[in-house]
């Protein structure tokens, strides 16, 4: 709920919000890396009893890409994805999840600074949107998948020098998609992933 009231407010201080800067960018390609923690429900305690590495947390990386329709108003396209391996002798568990995305994006605060002759700017964005996603896990050729739509809500902090720049990031992920283990575990492509990469805008 608290979520949902903060992207609302935010939205209608960007549709508020005046012109767009004459020197504001139109169009957004960002690579980041990152880590996943999915949604877990016995599963990782399943493949650690069986003496595999905990599947619950994953690396993996988003590509996305952006243009602005209206003076704070964005709209993006991502791809993103994500795996685990753990590892038992000759045995390994394989765990991974993707999800395509379109969101919208808002920009809550952007300033131009001039550090002794050095311009750069910060910002700071609140997306949100959903698509489609799916998760799938192989134990020595045996495996189950799943997939479905779900949601994300998210915010990042970019600073950057002409057309290049830094990003963090962090997004929450709401589906159902799931795989269940023998014993009735279960983990989810849904969860929490952080992120950092390079963003190029002009």
């Amino acid at each position: 709920m608290t979520i949902r009231w903060l992207l609302l407010a935010s939205l209608a201080l960007a549709l508020a919000g005046g012109s767009a800067a004459a020197d504001e960018e139109r169009f957004s390609l960002e690579l980041r890396g990152g880590g996943f923690n999915r949604d877990d429900g016995g599963y990782a305690d399943h493949a650690e009893v069986y003496g595999l590495a905990n599947p619950e947390l994953a690396a993996g990386g988003i590509l996305e890409g952006g243009v602005r329709f209206l003076p704070r108003l964005w709209l993006h396209a991502s791809w993103s994805g994500f795996s685990s391996h753990g590892l038992r002798r000759l045995s390994e568990l394989r765990v991974s999840n993707q999800a395509v995305l379109a969101q919208i994006g808002f920009t809550a605060f952007r300033h131009q600074f001039d550090s002794e002759g050095f311009p750069w700017a910060l910002r700071f964005d609140l997306k949100a949107g959903g698509g489609l996603y799916s998760i799938e896990d192989d134990l020595e050729g045996e495996g189950q998948s799943d997939r479905g739509p779900g949601a994300r809500v998210g915010a990042q902090v970019a600073a950057s020098w002409k057309s290049i720049g830094m990003v963090v990031s962090y997004g929450w992920h709401l589906t159902s998609v799931q795989v269940v283990d023998r014993l009735g575990g279960e983990i989810g492509a849904g969860g929490h992933e952080l992120g950092a990469g390079l963003r190029l805008h002009f």
